[in-house]
């Protein structure tokens, strides 16, 4: 090691404990968790991720307190991971391999709020605030939040969406994004500047806004003439149009890239002004199934292209998926159906710090999924017998949910942040979708049911369970398969090879393949169960550059986290947000170093730092 590199080494191993102490006086010690079993369910998401550069994991109790913290760790010049609910699929809110400098996790989770603008159809929400918290918000006032089904059960975080671009279930409402936010962005020297673009007046000085936003001290009704948008208007044109030969939404796209949307951590967010949307009267499920992948592809055509309103939701699973979540999602459909989202993010949370103790005795990871299992086959199945005999009798599904009763400005372009003032209402969109999906099958191959509410509901969790269903099955049959491969990917809108048929050399290496997605969107989750002896490194190169071939965009909603390139203007969207690379650097693939250096210091220094 150079003499320079074993100084700077000392120094910072000097300064630990006075970063601690510091962060300690600002929260309080049980609020700086420094020992590995503390930090487990914070510095451990959904992928595996391996590191020793987490010196603490710091919970503020409130916006001033994040403030403090975040400004001690640019003057101890340590890296920040800014953490909302710990719930995506791509590890970009953890952290991942080696880093130049220490590293302080912070997680929001004390930081929830909301609060209601103009009659509630704007709000404001606070780091910690969850759809599912939004959604019990605005029930009674009959609105309802961007996104109200998928991750929302387990607790997925307003302004994680935001800063992830995240997409989910909902054809009308594209992915999550707002041009309104208040956020502090550490600047070329490398101090914070706290940003209000909320369009409040919430005082002059960083505390002074920060205490008046969580207070709620500012007006609620405002006038509406602020150009800024806080919803995607543009997506219900843009997913109508399947005759294009670009996706309809994809992380990398650069259209939804302003300021704290699509940030992915490269700037600490206080809070989000966001669109709420009028609550349907009445909503019907309809379940669609058939064994000829053309009944769905002209379908979706037909629909997109007619007068029809775009359906609230038009979800695909193949009946592999089905068959996998039947028999391994039986206890996370019963917890949907019984748990609030707070309480299933607590189960997480202990079951990341079982996990811990597991690995640190030796004992296989796999034992809470293997009791669970078996306590399983005493709950209830994970969907009605009638449903149960169609979701396993065809290869291919269809759930389209539509509703009636509802304004909706947004199917005509108009650009507004509220929909409450238009005089037109959608009262028989139900009836129309229901006309023509039985006109539909009597000239297509398929099987149409009408849902009952009870029915709808058991579906839309079924949906909602099926991924974590499959991560069991994987891990209770690791002796059957080599590494299990997911892929999130957005389909151009004119393309009709959504049911995937992969190359002979791809097929050759893969035991089995479960496809779900958001049909009308093009966007599908992919999974892959290897054959023990792929490589799944080259594997992945290879089946990314079958899609390349077939101009498909990854990711398209999950965010490129720690798994995907950011591509060109990504890449330049965070060094522009982030320039000394001090707030979850490597995300997107890209440079760790300080100030975006593009080569690691040789010398590892992490071992000297504690």
């Amino acid at each position: 090691m150079t003499p320079n590199a074993r100084e700077m080494s000392e120094s910072r191993h000097e300064q630990i404990p006075r970063l601690l102490t510091a962060l300690a006086i600002v929260v309080g010690t049980t609020n700086v968790l420094t020992k590995p079993s503390q930090q487990q369910s914070y510095v451990q998401g959904a992928i595996e991720a391996i590191t020793d550069a987490t010196v603490a994991v710091v919970i503020p109790h409130s916006l001033v307190a994040l403030w403090r913290v975040i400004n001690i760790c640019a003057a101890f010049d340590v890296i920040i991971i800014a953490q909302a609910a710990n719930t995506g699929l791509t590890g970009g809110s953890t952290p991942n391999g080696d880093y130049d400098r220490p590293l302080v996790v912070i997680s929001m989770q004390l930081l929830g709020g909301v609060h209601l603008l103009n009659d509630a159809a704007e709000l404001i929400a606070l780091p910690a605030a969850t759809l599912r918290q939004l959604e019990s918000t605005l029930a009674p006032l009959g609105r309802e939040p961007h996104s109200v089904l998928g991750s929302s059960c387990v607790g997925a975080s307003v302004i994680g969406g935001i800063c992830n671009s995240s997409g989910g279930m909902l054809v009308q409402r594209g992915p999550a994004y707002t041009e309104m936010a208040l956020f502090a962005r550490r600047n070329a020297s490398g101090a914070f500047e706290l940003i209000n673009h909320l369009g409040l007046d919430l005082g002059s000085h960083p505390e002074e806004i920060l205490e008046n936003l969580q207070a709620g001290t500012f007006n609620e009704n405002l006038n509406s003439t602020n150009s800024k948008a806080c919803t995607n208007h543009r997506y219900q044109h843009k997913v109508r149009d399947c005759e294009a030969e670009t996706p309809a939404r994809f992380n990398n796209d650069p259209n939804g890239l302003y300021e704290a949307s699509g940030s992915a951590g490269k700037v600490i967010v206080f809070a989000v002004r966001v669109a709420t949307f009028a609550k349907p009267k009445r909503e019907q499920t309809f379940y669609i199934s058939t064994n000829d992948a053309d009944t769905f592809t002209t379908l979706r055509q037909q629909w997109l292209k007619s007068e029809l309103k775009l359906p609230v939701l038009a979800e695909y699973m193949h009946k592999d998926y089905n068959n996998i979540t039947m028999h391994y999602g039986r206890d996370t459909c019963l917890s949907m159906r019984l748990l609030t989202a707070n309480k299933i993010g607590s189960l997480y949370r202990m079951q990341a710090k079982i996990g811990y103790y597991l690995d640190k005795w030796h004992l296989p990871k796999t034992l809470p999924d293997r009791i669970l299992q078996m306590t399983s086959r005493f709950m209830p199945p994970s969907l009605p017998a009638t449903l149960t005999t169609q979701a396993l009798s065809y290869n291919y599904h269809l759930i389209i949910k539509v509703a009636d009763g509802f304004v909706n400005d947004f199917d005509n372009g108009i650009n507004k942040n509220s929909d409450k003032d238009s005089n037109k209402t959608d009262g028989e969109n139900i009836a129309a979708a229901q006309d023509f999906l039985q006109n539909y099958l009597q000239q297509y191959q398929g099987t149409l049911h009408v849902c009952t509410e009870l029915e709808s509901q058991s579906l839309l969790i079924f949906r909602s369970a099926a991924t974590a269903a499959m991560f069991r099955y994987h891990n209770l049959n690791q002796d059957k398969f080599g590494e299990l491969l997911s892929t999130d990917i957005a389909l151009p809108r004119n393309a009709v090879d959504w049911d995937e048929t992969l190359p002979k050399h791809l097929q050759e290496q893969v035991s089995k393949t479960f496809y779900l997605g958001h049909f009308f969107c093009h966007v599908m989750h992919q999974d892959y169960l290897l054959k023990p002896k792929t490589n799944a490194k080259q594997f992945k190169e290879d089946l990314l550059a079958f899609y390349d071939k077939r101009h498909i965009e990854y990711p398209a909603e999950h965010n490129v986290g720690h798994v995907y390139p950011a591509k060109a203007e990504l890449h330049y969207f965070y060094k522009k947000l982030d320039p000394t690379n001090s707030l979850n650097p490597g995300i997107g693939q890209t440079e760790k170093w300080k100030n975006w250096q593009s080569s690691p210091i040789k010398e590892k220094l992490n071992d000297e730092y504690y």
